[in-house]
């Protein structure tokens, strides 16, 4: 059996960056990239995990990624 993943983009509160990475991390995110100045975390994670980190303390949103393909494929 295959597991879904996507891609997510997680906003976080002003100023709890450092402590929410380990947090986020410890709930399923594999972390891409950490953009600082505008409190986001871009990663992946399983498609059963995302509840996972809308319960981190910390986190306000995580939104899902979408692909577009467009042919040729």
């Amino acid at each position: 059996m295959t597991t879904s993943v996507d891609q997510v983009m997680v906003s976080v509160t002003e100023g709890s960056l450092p402590q929410v990475l380990n947090d986020l991390r410890e709930a399923g995110l594999v972390v891409d990239t950490v953009l600082e100045a505008l409190g986001v975390v871009t990663g992946t994670v399983e498609v059963r995990a995302i509840p996972s980190l809308l319960q981190v303390p910390g986190v306000l949103d995580v939104e899902r990624q979408w692909r577009v393909q467009l042919p040729p494929y």
